[in-house]
């Protein structure tokens, strides 16, 4: 003990030089200390402009996967079951800066029926499915931030999760939704947020296009104040405006008349251009660093060339909750006025509801489910051109997939989906269920 503290000087020398001559070795937290690498500074990523790129920031998979369909046609009157065959590639890129970030997701493929019925639009059997995604965040100031997004699609079979267009196989359809915003922090606890929204809508089936082809203009504006720290009241104006490519044409939809046992064609001009106002109020809160909500409530004005003026209660909600890789959940409702995918009802009252779940259940198994619920009042007509009844209708959709990785690149997949369809006209309800199964390798 003597002859240490006798040489405790030299300890201390010699322990000085040792981590001098190998700085890599000196830690806090499990971070580098600062200073303690040799090797040359590295420049500044604002600096650069390029910014901090992933070791793999492009992500490329393929599919292949075969499936019975139990009613292609989505129909009561004609019910087809089918084999079908779907081929897929997916590609996403993710890059960007402290100041700047990009993601980019596309898809391309097909599906393949082989028994197709002799009154489907699309009766070729290949159907496409295309998709393009691209959103953009670019923080300009440390007060402005400027967002993009566009999503591009084009394909044949009914996706719920849009929330527009017919619910049933209506031969191919492209539609796009492109929303440009800026948020400004006036002060640290208001800002505001300018958005505009252009969506579009093309059925390639000139009779479904006849009521749904449409040009979707809104602008909107959002109030921010901070009230607490996870917690901000938002008071929101948008403006709306719809025009539809056959607007005032004449057209004479063929009506049989179940009390005389004949067909009458009545004349009836489509006048479904409208405009809408949207006054809201909502808070977005944050519960924790993993789960928000977001919510909107007001009134909707709507005016149209049918109706002279409506008007309804508005609202949306929004929560969403992520456990890191594992888990993810989403989930959204919506009720006001929105454009009707009938032919005879130029306007509706809908409530809409989703949930979209992603789970890791072990390392090799992960799964998905979705669920969707629609409940539609469409509005009577009471004009010198036609009269239309009232109607409703419901919509129920699920689906859920299951993955199991064979090795870090192949996974095998299956799933299931149904549909059901329910309204007071007997000849637009069906029931549909569609099993799959296939491989798919990423990269």
């Amino acid at each position: 003990m003597r002859n240490f503290r006798d040489h405790r000087g030299a300890f201390l020398v010699l322990s000085a030089a040792l981590l001098c001559l190998c700085p890599r070795f000196g830690y806090a937290d499990g971070e580098p200390l600062l200073g303690s690498s040799s090797e040359p500074d590295t420049v500044p990523t604002e600096k650069l402009g390029t910014g901090i790129f992933s070791r793999f920031p492009v992500r490329i998979s393929f599919s292949a996967r075969g499936g019975y369909d139990d009613n292609v046609a989505t129909s009561t009157i004609t019910e087809q079951a089918s084999w079908f065959t779907n081929l897929g590639a997916a590609l996403t890129y993710q890059f960007g800066s402290p100041r700047t970030q990009i993601t980019l997701g596309t898809n391309a493929g097909f599906t393949y029926y082989f028994d197709q019925p002799s009154n489907d639009v699309s009766n070729s059997g290949f159907e496409p499915n295309l998709n393009l995604t691209l959103s953009l965040t670019h923080k300009a100031s440390p007060r402005l931030t400027l967002s993009a997004s566009v999503n591009v699609i084009y394909q044949s079979e009914p996706d719920f999760s849009l929330s527009l267009g017919v619910n049933r196989r209506s031969g191919n359809f492209f539609y796009t939704q492109d929303r440009l915003s800026a948020a400004y922090v006036w002060a640290p606890r208001f800002s505001t947020n300018s958005s505009y929204s252009f969506g579009t809508i093309r059925y390639d089936d000139s009779s479904v296009g006849i009521f749904e082809d449409r040009i979707e203009n809104t602008i909107g504006n959002e109030l921010k104040f901070l009230i607490w720290p996870t917690t901000s009241l938002v008071a929101e104006y948008r403006f709306q405006v719809v025009n539809y490519d056959h607007e005032g044409d004449v057209i004479a939809p063929a009506v049989f008349d179940f009390l005389t046992g004949a067909k009458v064609i009545p004349a009836m001009r489509l006048e479904r251009d409208s405009t809408s106002q949207f006054f809201l109020a909502g808070v977005d809160h944050r519960f924790s660093p993993r789960l928000s909500a977001s919510f909107r409530a007001g009134l909707q004005i709507r005016d149209s060339d049918e109706f002279s003026s409506r008007s309804s209660p508005y609202f949306e909600s929004t929560l969403s909750y992520a456990l890191g890789k594992d888990t993810s959940v989403s989930w959204t409702n919506r009720y006001g006025i929105e454009e009707s995918d009938t032919l005879m009802n130029p306007s509706r009252k809908t409530f809409r509801t989703g949930l979209q779940l992603n789970r890791t259940i072990t390392p090799r198994i992960s799964g998905s489910l979705s669920i969707y619920y629609t409940h539609d009042d469409y509005d009577a007509i009471n004009s010198i051109f036609t009269t239309t009844a009232p109607l409703t209708e419901e919509t129920f959709d699920t689906s859920i997939a299951l993955r199991y990785a064979v090795t870090r690149y192949l996974g095998l997949e299956a799933g299931l989906s149904h549909t059901d369809v329910w309204s007071d006209i007997s000849l637009r309800e069906y029931s549909r269920n569609r099993f799959w199964g296939g491989l798919n390798v990423s990269f």
